[in-house]
């Protein structure tokens, strides 16, 4: 019989990666307190998506960790962990969690739990676990810990596929029970107006936080984002796809220009504005803020009801004459 070593020696690191990739996992942020300096409350967090039920007599689950990551000695000294499942809608926290910054709890929500092990906001479900064992596992450890406590809120899950982000649904075998009737609701609760403006105003809560840190309101944003990708646009073009009055677009106008990060050209008859080479580059992370905003936000659907609301909400706005 040949050695682990001689069997293994035909196997392609790379096409094994992404055999295992069609095996699709949940995705999960594992965090912990790190005890390691008590003059200071610190903590590390890691996208994982290792986690596994292991026996529920008594409860135990269990992740695997990279033997060459930073927060490794933290994990391995914790007493308590907490294993935080996303939801469809929180891709921007496991790519956040997913890089190397030094303090990646900066600016997150999230509460104490057992041992100060950092529990996340809005996640499908939480488990809080006291370390039972450490195993050797390859090029990574394996840590098996026992839930001690747990919530959930029964949102959907994000998972990961085929190295992409994916969202579950249910199999066309099964009956959906998450459809709901819409029998016996407020009238608002089927307007179209209604849906329309809710969602469009969740959206912008999360964006309106980074439009405040570059010290510009949701319009400026609008007229700034109306005028990327392009080499100018009339002022009507502007007010256009702003979906803004004229007033409204002049008043933003006056205080981007006075910022210096949009100019005016006089053509014959037409005004046309563009944006400066330093409002290109205030606008760069907005845009990618918007991006990461919008791949939360259709984080809920699948990848084709996703398409399909995009067609559906181009087709009301051509029928608008918009």
């Amino acid at each position: 019989m040949p050695s682990t070593a001689q069997a293994n020696q035909g196997i392609d690191p790379m096409a094994f990666r992404q055999a295992l990739g069609s095996f699709a996992t949940g995705v999960t942020v594992v965090t912990a307190k790190d005890n390691s300096d008590s003059s200071k409350s610190s903590y590390v967090g890691t996208t994982a998506s290792s986690f596994n039920s292991v026996s529920l007599d008594p409860p135990l689950i269990l992740w695997s960790i990279d033997k060459k990551a930073r927060s490794l000695p933290v994990y391995e000294n914790a007493e308590y962990f907490a294993v935080n499942v996303l939801a469809a809608d929180q891709v921007s926290l496991s790519n956040h969690f997913a890089r190397q910054q030094e303090d990646k709890f900066a600016g997150i929500d999230f509460e104490n739990g057992v041992g100060g092990a950092p529990l996340l906001k809005g996640c499908a479900a939480r488990f809080q676990c006291r370390t039972q064992h450490i195993y050797e596992g390859g090029d990574h450890l394996i840590i098996v810990g026992e839930v001690v406590d747990f919530d959930t809120t029964g949102r959907k899950g994000l998972m990961f596929h085929s190295g992409r982000y994916v969202v579950s649904s249910f199999h066309p075998c099964n009956q959906d029970p998450s459809a709901e009737s819409v029998e016996n609701k407020a009238f608002v609760d089927d307007y179209l107006h209604y849906l329309v403006g809710k969602s469009f105003s969740q959206i912008m809560d999360k964006l309106e936080v980074v439009l405040r840190g570059q010290g510009l309101d949701e319009n400026e944003f609008r007229v700034l984002a109306s005028l990327g990708g392009l080499s100018g646009c009339t002022l009507s073009e502007l007010v256009h796809n702003a979906i803004l009055s004229e007033d409204e677009v002049n008043d933003r106008l006056r205080h981007l220009e006075t910022m210096g990060l949009l100019s005016r050209e006089y053509k014959e008859d037409e005004t046309y504005i563009h944006l400066t080479k330093a409002g290109e580059e205030r606008l760069k992370p907005m845009l990618k803020a918007a991006k990461t905003n919008e791949a939360d936000a259709l984080g809920v659907f699948t990848a084709e009801e996703a398409r399909q609301l995009k067609a559906s909400l181009r087709k009301l706005i051509a029928w608008t004459g918009e």
